[in-house]
């Protein structure tokens, strides 16, 4: 017996030291998984349904010229989960339902009644010299996320009114981004040979820059949900035959349309020189659309059109600014040109007066 009561104390230690390890190894899987996880996202795969219900509202200021107004067009057409709205017309006093007034609180306004969760506003200033596109998100995408929460039990209806009272409308929307759009060029001007269907899904290209720089990884989030169609939208078609490119230079944005075209070998050569080629027997290309523009980013707010700054453009010149410098040195070429002239008349007119006096002037007459 006392034999067997010392097995039993020699083998109790044992026992829980492997205990300890096998905890310990428990834990080093649990993460290693973990870390998987974040290194590998599980694959969301689609149901084919139509759950992703974003609308984007398209609307622009009084006083637009008409290659604004065209541009609003094709971008209606390339946008086919869009409501679009009339000319909007407030002063910069409107107030609206909340702090902050002019066209932020109208455009959040407006986008509520529509059930709107993106904003893509065109703003004219100067008669239409200077155009300014607004991208953002507004205040009805927070309170749909709001009462999503509140049937997941997530969030209280106090916490919403509390919130709602502190905040206004332009504040609990956002982010939102300012852009100088310039060098507009439309589907009808440019007489493009591209051409796709109307109401397809896109390719939302971006380059590399989209990923480097932080405040192009928000724009870039803004552009999908504004340009990226969700799948099921009963006004959008099955197909994805064209693409959007987004392309970072010069500190700008330049913004492409291209179709995807697809052409097949009709004879067994050409198929055979394609694939020689290219390694496949059919070829793939792209063939721009339109309509293409360049967007100048001037300032990223945390709010809806309105609220913290996030980013402001360094770089970016004013528009009144350059027309300002530009009259500065035509009137500068003038006042040269004058000075000229005021110094050639003297220098005659010291001439005339040096000139001697010819005695012989008189002789003939």
């Amino acid at each position: 017996e006392e034999e067997g009561a010392e097995e039993e104390n020699d083998a109790i230690p044992t026992q829980s030291i492997s205990a300890v390890e096998q905890q310990h190894i428990q834990e080093q899987q649990e993460v290693e998984e973990t870390a998987n996880a974040i290194n590998d996202p599980p694959i969301i795969k689609s149901t084919g349904r139509y759950q992703n219900k974003q609308r984007c509202l398209i609307l622009s200021s009084r006083g637009i010229t008409a290659r604004y107004r065209h541009l609003l067009e094709d971008l209606k057409m390339l946008i086919p989960h869009h409501k679009k709205e009339s000319k909007l017309d407030v002063g910069k006093n409107y107030q609206g339902g909340g702090a902050g007034g002019g066209y932020g609180a109208a455009v959040n306004e407006i986008a509520e009644v529509r059930g709107c969760q993106t904003a893509l506003f065109l703003e004219t200033r100067k008669r239409g010299q200077d155009g300014y596109l607004w991208i953002g998100r507004t205040s009805h995408s927070n309170n749909d996320h709001a009462a999503l929460l509140r049937a997941a039990g997530d969030a209280s209806e106090e916490d919403d009114l509390a919130r709602s009272n502190k905040l206004s409308l332009m504040m609990t929307g956002g982010p939102s981004v300012k852009f100088h759009i310039t060098n507009i060029h439309t589907m009808d001007e440019l007489k493009l040979t591209g051409n796709c269907m109307k109401g397809s899904r896109p390719i939302l290209s971006f380059d590399k820059s989209f990923d480097e720089r932080e405040e192009l990884q928000l724009i870039k989030h803004l552009f999908v949900d504004v340009f990226g169609t969700s799948r099921g939208h009963p006004k959008s078609k099955p197909f994805v035959d064209r693409v959007m490119g987004f392309y970072y230079g010069d500190g700008k944005i330049w913004v492409r349309n291209y179709q995807i075209l697809e052409q097949t070998a009709t004879t067994a050569k050409e198929a055979a020189v394609q694939k020689k080629l290219t390694g496949q027997a059919h070829s793939t290309s792209l063939i721009e659309i339109g309509p293409r523009f360049v967007l100048d980013p001037i300032r990223i707010f945390r709010g809806s059109f309105g609220g913290q700054t996030l980013f402001v453009n360094e770089d970016f010149v004013n528009p009144n600014v350059a027309r300002s410098q530009e009259k500065k040195v035509k009137g500068e070429r003038y006042v040269r040109r004058k000075g000229a002239e005021r110094k050639r008349k003297v220098r005659e007119r010291e001439i005339k007066e040096n000139v001697p006096v010819d005695p012989l002037a008189d002789v003939f007459q």
